[in-house]
């Protein structure tokens, strides 16, 4: 952003910034504004956001992923239905490449988890927004929370990938946020269709925090200035 005869639209750190004339302060500034005008916008998202209806584009190229394996009555061969299914994971990671540029350009980081091997990446992003320790995995407490699922839903096994929708999901994110006293509302952002992300909300705080549904992988977003270490 420059300064000119809009500039009574510039934050506070802007104008100091620019004043400054620190290349990096104004683009640590412009980041800072960037998102904290997104993190504002998600409440009028999610009040906008038809809430009975929770399907996403992703779903949608699951979906399609799937009945593109499905046998057809008219002599579909094999190799085109891996042709379609490897056409929709593509675009399906071409969308959440370009979700993760969008954050980046919008003045977010996106905090790298291994996923405990043990595809726990949900349950560490959950974990890392509601204590605010972004260095740490938490293992001991994914370890718990797993099989606290694990005890809910008798089919959940101890690595299998966890869904970051459902009942069982919103069961376990109050839990999270009751143990932790935590004033905390997630927000769940796949990739669309579109240039911006569909997003799932869930929680009951006043604070939304942000995590990056890539499609069988989950990490933290948080604002730029607020990245610890």
């Amino acid at each position: 952003m420059r300064p000119n005869s809009t500039s009574q639209f510039l934050t506070a750190s802007q104008q100091t910034a620019w004043d400054s004339g620190n290349h990096e302060a104004i683009q640590a500034a412009d980041d800072t504004a960037l998102a904290q005008a997104i993190m504002a916008s998600l409440a009028e998202l999610e009040d906008i956001q038809t809430q009975d209806d929770t399907t996403s584009e992703d779903d949608l190229i699951q979906t399609a992923i799937a009945e593109s394996l499905k046998p057809s009555g008219k002599g579909r061969s094999p190799i085109d239905q891996q042709k379609n299914a490897e056409a929709y994971l593509d675009l399906q990671a071409q969308r959440t490449a370009g979700l993760r540029t969008w954050f980046e350009k919008n003045g977010f980081d996106v905090i790298h988890n291994s996923g405990g091997r043990s595809n726990n990446c949900f349950l560490i992003s959950l974990l890392q927004h509601a204590t605010g320790d972004y260095r740490s995995e938490h293992t001991a407490e994914v370890r718990h929370y797993r099989q606290q699922l694990m005890k809910w839903d008798k089919t959940i096994k101890k690595n299998d990938p966890l869904p970051s929708s459902g009942k069982l999901i919103e069961n376990l994110i109050e839990l999270v946020l009751k143990d932790k006293k935590c004033n905390r509302r997630f927000a769940i952002a796949g990739p669309s269709l579109g240039s911006e992300p569909s997003w799932h909300f869930y929680g009951k705080g006043k604070d939304y925090a942000i995590i990056f549904d890539q499609s069988g992988h989950y990490e933290a977003v948080i604002p730029r200035q607020a990245k610890v270490g």
